[in-house]
């Protein structure tokens, strides 16, 4: 095969893993009144089905990009497919919700495994400033409609073959794309660099305990949900302070001290934050208050895949051509706008459609925030970089849909409440667009020579 025939193929491999994650991340929201319906439960283990697959893909990440970095990035991204297909056979094939919780938990280590390593790949194969911008664009696009993607065709699916055929797409995905990425992805150099675990584990409680309080908060449970707030802030201390003594923490201190690259993981954080709350609250809304069937919620959010898709792609080849402030600023602006549109027609399904479509232009800022971090690290520090934007997105999706959902809960699953929660959102995303500002401050980026 010609190598850039070879290149492309595994471009294209590697961004079908980003988009199987994303899709995997998304699907279960539409089809959570049909898990509830079958397997019994409520609204809170509903959304842990969501947040037992997010917190273990974010808070394993800074494990599993420096793991990369030392035993292998293609080693551990196949690896990380092969589980990933185990796991999802597993969620298809659950008897009850313990059984389905814990194999989404798999599914999170293993996407962690998966995406930091595929990452640093992109970025091994396209070493230039400005076709890794196009590049990312192309990862950006199939990752963002995998994102998309999940709440039209669960639909379809669970309205066709009920909600495990949504767990029975992935895993032959999952196969072939590991299968891919082993036949044309080269090996990567290896840095030995020691492994935080200790550190790992501590900041997986932190950030699962944060998760439950806001998920126990919602459905009215006061004094436990201050418990294990009390709990987070402990383990969010305890985290800190062992990355402060820690001879090798689990993120380089002089990493974290450019500016660019930590302002590109707060956006990140902010970004999926947003969305991943977002769509978990208008898949519940438009079936517990509008009464649509799960078919028909799938294709109202329909519009937003395509949107999606496109602003992804779009997003770099304009940052190739205008550097990442553009498409980060417009595409925040943008969804912040969606979602007040989605705020003041909360009681009109019509203006929801035209909403979550505007939300869905998001996508431009997220591989412009990528090529952010990674043209901020240095090339020993790629699968380390492409963790920590990532642990910071997934924390922010898991935090995300337990506080929105916590939201919309505790404010009566009415249209009052999904406007109210839809205006937080488009708060959130303002906040969006002043990280984004921050973080292509003027003389932290350029635009490279090689932008043609």
């Amino acid at each position: 095969m010609h190598p850039d025939r070879r290149r492309t193929v595994a471009l294209l491999a590697l961004s079908l893993a980003f988009g199987l994650i994303q899709f995997d991340a998304t699907v279960v929201n539409v089809v959570l009144g049909s898990m509830t319906r079958d397997l019994g439960g409520g609204l809170g283990l509903a959304q842990w089905a969501v947040d037992g697959y997010t917190i273990p893909f974010a808070a394993l990440m800074l494990l599993a990009g420096p793991a990369a970095d030392r035993f292998g990035r293609k080693q551990v991204c196949v690896l990380g497919f092969a589980l990933f297909a185990l796991a999802t056979a597993g969620c298809a094939l659950a008897p009850g919700w313990a059984a389905l919780i814990g194999f989404r938990v798999v599914q999170g280590v293993a996407a962690a495994m998966i995406l930091p390593s595929s990452l640093a790949m992109i970025g091994e194969l396209y070493p230039g400033a400005a076709e890794r911008a196009r590049a990312l664009g192309i990862w950006g696009g199939i990752a963002s409609a995998g994102f998309a993607a999940g709440p039209p065709i669960g639909g379809l699916l669970a309205a066709s073959a009920g909600w495990r055929a949504v767990f029975w797409v992935g895993a032959p995905i999952a196969i072939l794309a590991g299968l891919a990425v082993w036949a044309t992805v080269p090996d990567s150099p290896r840095h030995a660099r020691p492994l935080d675990v200790r550190g790992a584990t501590v900041g997986a409680a932190a950030l699962a305990l944060g998760t439950a309080a806001l998920i126990e908060l919602g459905q009215g449970r006061a004094a436990l949900a201050g418990a294990l707030a009390a709990a987070a802030v402990l383990a969010t201390s305890a985290f800190v302070a062992s990355q402060r003594v820690a001879r090798h923490p689990m993120v380089p201190r002089g990493l974290l001290a450019r500016g660019p690259f930590r302002g590109a993981a707060i956006t990140g954080l902010v970004f999926n934050f947003a969305l991943y709350g977002a769509l978990l609250v208008v898949g519940l809304a438009l079936q517990q208050v509008h009464g649509l069937t799960v078919l028909e919620t799938g294709a109202a959010i329909l519009p937003m895949t395509v949107v999606v898709a496109l602003g992804s792609t779009a997003s770099g080849f304009v940052t190739a051509r205008t550097g990442p402030r553009p498409p980060m600023v417009a595409g925040f602006a943008c969804a912040a706008t969606g979602a007040l549109v989605v705020a003041v027609g909360a009681s009109h399904p019509s203006a929801i459609v035209t909403g979550m479509s505007l939300i869905g232009l998001a996508s431009l800022a997220m591989p412009a925030m990528t090529s952010v971090a990674l043209d901020a690290a240095p090339p020993e520090h790629a699968g380390l970089a492409g963790a920590v934007l990532n642990c910071a997105r997934q924390a922010g999706g898991a935090l995300g849909v337990a506080g929105f959902g916590a939201l919309y809960n505790a404010t009566g699953r009415t249209s009052t409440a999904l406007a109210v929660t839809f205006g937080a959102v488009a708060v959130i995303l303002v906040v969006g667009v002043v990280t984004s500002i921050g973080a292509t401050a003027p003389g932290e980026q350029e635009v490279r020579s090689d932008a043609g």
